[in-house]
């Protein structure tokens, strides 16, 4: 039997991923008891319930433990929220197999809503992703401004990178500054992130990925040198899926093994060609 892991353990450890976990928030039709309603949840996965209070059942089986909590409200209505906790022992692909099994069973007679709130193995493949992308981006960031600063000199901002940011708004109060010059200028006048004695990070730092590509893309650009750096356009032709990939990390949301094993492919053939255009600059 798999046990439902202390609440001071169900934290992931990064190190070793022991712990695998799923929650769901489940709404209960309001008339359907919170009892009788996870009792009959655990008996349809074969969970033999060890734990059964009026807001806490706390059950296990072969493949996963469960421990469910009714969450009390003060207002009127009648609906039942839950807290689920599933733990799984074994892999991250035991955890997978749980969660489609669990999300293929559930039935939406019995649960308003059935939400995934956290998946502790997408959570580790965000981070992991994280760290990745960043150090792809920043180095990306710094062949984009050393082979524009040889090819323009003092000026290259203005020749280099200028003509390939999107066009500035044309009406407004921002009419006549970039899309960047907008957050840039946000977060350096936001005191609450931006102290005195920060250092305030150049234009090229508020450039996402979809542009550094339109720079080092661009005809005469890459004529003058970044053809030289990344070999061939289609080098850079995935920019604008890690672009995408990006949003998707920076709002938490969960990343697929699939999304990871693009991330991995692409960061390790893109950091390859930019830390040998690095060094022979």
């Amino acid at each position: 039997m798999i046990e439902i892991p202390p609440s001071t353990q169900w934290s992931v450890d990064n190190n070793n991923m022991q712990d695998f976990v799923l929650e769901y928030l489940v709404v209960l039709d309001e008339n359907r008891a919170f009892r009788e309603t996870l009792t009959n949840f655990c008996n349809q996965f074969s969970l033999t319930v060890e734990e059964d209070e009026i807001n806490l059942i706390a059950a296990s089986g072969n493949d996963f433990a469960l421990k469910a909590k009714s969450i009390s409200s003060n207002t009127k209505f009648s609906y039942k929220a839950v807290l689920i906790t599933i733990a799984v022992e074994g892999s991250e692909y035991d955890l997978q197999n749980a969660r489609e099994v669990i999300e293929e069973k559930v039935s939406k007679d019995v649960f308003r809503e059935f939400i995934l709130l956290r998946d502790s193995v997408g959570e580790k493949r965000t981070r992991d992703a994280y760290l990745l992308l960043n150090e792809l981006e920043n180095m990306l960031r710094k062949v984009v401004v050393v082979r524009a600063a040889s090819i323009s000199g003092s000026e290259w901002w203005t020749s280099t990178v200028q003509k390939c940011l999107p066009p500035p708004a044309k009406s407004g109060r921002d009419a006549g500054k970039y899309k960047y010059q907008k957050y840039r200028e946000d977060e350096v006048n936001d005191l609450d992130i931006t102290h005195r004695n920060d250092q305030m990070h150049h234009d090229i730092f508020y450039l996402d990925l979809s542009v550094l590509k339109n720079i080092v893309e661009e005809e005469e650009n890459w004529k003058n040198g970044f053809a030289s750096d990344l070999k061939a356009l289609r080098n850079i032709d995935r920019l604008d899926f890690l672009n995408k990939l990006r949003r998707k990390i920076a709002h938490n949301r969960f990343l697929s093994q699939r999304n990871l094993d693009d991330l991995r492919q692409i960061h390790g053939h893109l950091m390859r060609l930019c830390q040998r255009a690095i060094g022979e600059l």
